[in-house]
Order: C-alpha cells, then sequence, then structure tokens
C-alpha cells in the first residue's frame, strides 16, 4: 500500500507540474552577417520548419534599422511573398509574435492576418487582419495544438521578432486536479483508518 501511494503522489506532482515553458524565437543566434539568410535553408530552425519565403536579417541592412524588436536579428517576409507559414512535426502552442514594416521598403504592408491550422489541416483559428506599421506591435494569439500557422498580408514586407511559443504539453483540466486530490485525501485518510 506504501509503494502505491508514494506512486500516486510522484504521478500528481508529475501532473501537477506539466505546465509547459515559453519559447521565445529572436533570431539573434543567426550569423546573418548584414544580409538576409534563407530561414528554410537551416530548417528546422527553433525547432519549428519555416516556409521557403522566410528569411532572417539584421539591422545593419539598409532600410532595416527599426526591424528588430529585440536584438540586432528579425525575420521577414522575402519578396514580399503573399503567404508564409511556420510548421512542427509536434503540436505546439502559439502566443504571438512582434510585427512592423522595415522603414526602407517602398511596398509596407498595413496589416497581417495569422491563421492557426491542427495536424488535420483544420482550422483552429485566426487573428483576423491587425494592422501594422514602422513600430512594433504584439500580434497575440493564443493558439493551441497548433501542427502550423499561415501569415497572409495585404501587399509588400513585414518583419517580424520574439516569435512566442510553448511546447504542447498535456495539461489537466481544472475538475481533473480536483478529482484528483479529492482521490489523494481519500487514499491517506483511508490509510490513517486502517493504521489503527
Amino acid at each position: 500500500m506504501k509503494k502505491t501511494l508514494f506512486a500516486l503522489i510522484a504521478g500528481a506532482t508529475l501532473v501537477l507540474a506539466g505546465g509547459a515553458h515559453a519559447g521565445v524565437t529572436n533570431f539573434d543566434d543567426l550569423a546573418t552577417g548584414g544580409d538576409f539568410t534563407s530561414l528554410n535553408d537551416i530548417s528546422p530552425y527553433a525547432g519549428l520548419t519555416w516556409s521557403g519565403d522566410w528569411y532572417a536579417g539584421d539591422t545593419a541592412i539598409g532600410g532595416y534599422a527599426n526591424a528588430a524588436h529585440s536584438g540586432a536579428n528579425f525575420a521577414v517576409n522575402g519578396f514580399g511573398a503573399d503567404a508564409v507559414t511556420v510548421g512542427s512535426a509536434t503540436g505546439f502552442h502559439f502566443a504571438g509574435a512582434w510585427f512592423a514594416t522595415p522603414q526602407g521598403s517602398a511596398d509596407q504592408a498595413s496589416w497581417i492576418n495569422i491563421s492557426a491550422y491542427d495536424a488535420a489541416n483544420q482550422l483552429i483559428g485566426s487573428t483576423g487582419n491587425v494592422a501594422i506599421g514602422a513600430a512594433y506591435a504584439w500580434v497575440g494569439a493564443a493558439f493551441d495544438n497548433v501542427s502550423s500557422l499561415s501569415i497572409t498580408h495585404d501587399s509588400g514586407w513585414y518583419v517580424m521578432d520574439d516569435f512566442t511559443t510553448t511546447a504542447a504539453a498535456t495539461v489537466p483540466e481544472p475538475g481533473t486536479r480536483l478529482m484528483l486530490g479529492i482521490g489523494l485525501a481519500a487514499l491517506v485518510a483511508g490509510r490513517r483508518k486502517s493504521a489503527r
């Protein structure tokens, strides 16, 4: 009985501590050297697969002095691509990212829209069209169990930084935690009663 109780307590501890940890991809670990680097060529990068129109750059590139939200590097939709994607073989939770338009670009996007899809390619949700400009704006999403994201825009270029995810984790519903706690309390109470 003692071994069973310890096993239940250890299992409960793991379940209750099973929250995911946030990860911020800021592209600053990439050596861009004042030029653009294809993210697709180094996929998977940061545990994610980046479509062929994603590039990393740094603020030394002419016209991109405002392009990094933090550090000196950023991601950009290369050649003004209409839609770019970010995916993963394992589900992830997408919290959001920072978006802006590069100051030196003649054709700048005025909005972006992020759509999330699950492993069966079913739509999870969409941010709708979110206005962006020269100053960075946070586009929050809070999409769970994402297999791929598609980012579309009206036209032109935009930059992205501090792409924020959390690893998919099985987190029990609050009722499950309550039932687990009641079950553990009952086991402890039963153990005390049988010891008397």
